[in-house]
C-alpha cells in the first residue's frame, strides 16, 4: 500500500482540525503520543506504504508556541539530539529519492552494504529521510542544515501489521524494523516538525 497525503494550511478551519484529529486515530499511541492534540497553524505529511518504502508521518507547525521552551523541555524528556547536517546520521530508508521510489526502481544493494557497515552508525538510533517534505542534497537526511531533530524514542522491532511495515530491504538486520518518534525544531525559520518513522 502506497498512499501521499499532503494538507497545506495557514490557519486550520473546523473541518480541518477534525482531519487532524481523525488522523491521529488511525495510528498506534505509542507513535503519535508526543504530537499536539490540535492545530491551528501547520501542514500535514503523511507516507504509507509495505514493501520498499516505510510508514512516515510528518506534522510541520510555523510556530505559534515558545519555541525555545518546547526545545528546553524536550533536552530533558530525549534519547538523543541529533543534528541535521551531522555527517553521520543513522536515516531509515536512506535510499529514497525521486529515481528510487518503486519497486520497479531499487537502490544498489553495494550501496546500502557500504552505508550500514560505517562504523559511524554504531549506537545511533534512527532518524527519517524527510524526502519528499524537504529535498536538501547539503544534508543526508535532507532536512535544511539549521534543524535540530530530538529523537524521542526508538526501538527494534515489528510494530502495528505487516501492511504499514517495509520488508526491510533496505535496512540493516540489526535494525531490520523498528520505529523512531520526535521532533524537528528550526529556531531561525520557526519551524517544528513531529514525526513518527515505522518500517
Amino acid at each position: 500500500m502506497l498512499a501521499f497525503i499532503f494538507l497545506f494550511v495557514s490557519c486550520v478551519s473546523n473541518n480541518e482540525s477534525t482531519y487532524y484529529k481523525n488522523l491521529l486515530k488511525r495510528y498506534p499511541r505509542v507513535f503519535i503520543d508526543h504530537f499536539p492534540k490540535s492545530i491551528r497553524k501547520g501542514r500535514i505529511h503523511v507516507t504509507e506504504t509495505g514493501e520498499y518504502d516505510v510508514s512516515r508521518f510528518f506534522l510541520i507547525v510555523d510556530s505559534i508556541y515558545n519555541i525555545q521552551s518546547l526545545a528546553n523541555s524536550l533536552k530533558t524528556t530525549t534519547k538523543v539530539i541529533y543534528h541535521s547536517n551531522d555527517t553521520c546520521l543513522f536515516i531509515v530508508n536512506k535510499f529514497t529519492t525521486e529515481k528510487n521510489l518503486t519497486i520497479d526502481k531499487k537502490a544498489d544493494k553495494n550501496d546500502v552494504k557500504f552505508y550500514f557497515n560505517s562504523k559511524c552508525l554504531i549506537n545511533k538510533f534512527p532518524v527519517p529521510n524527510f524526502w519528499g517534505l524537504y529535498e536538501n542534497p547539503k544534508t543526508a537526511c535532507n532536512l535544511p542544515e539549521d534543524f535540530i531533530i530530538y529523537v524521542l524514542d526508538s526501538k527494534k522491532g515489528k510494530f502495528w501489521d505487516k501492511n504499514h511495515r517495509s520488508n526491510g530491504i533496505y535496512m540493516p538486520e540489526y535494525w531490520k524494523h523498528g520505529y523512531s518518534k520526535g521532533v524537528a525544531i528550526n529556531e531561525k525559520t520557526q519551524e517544528i516538525i513531529y514525526w513518527f518513522v515505522l518500517w
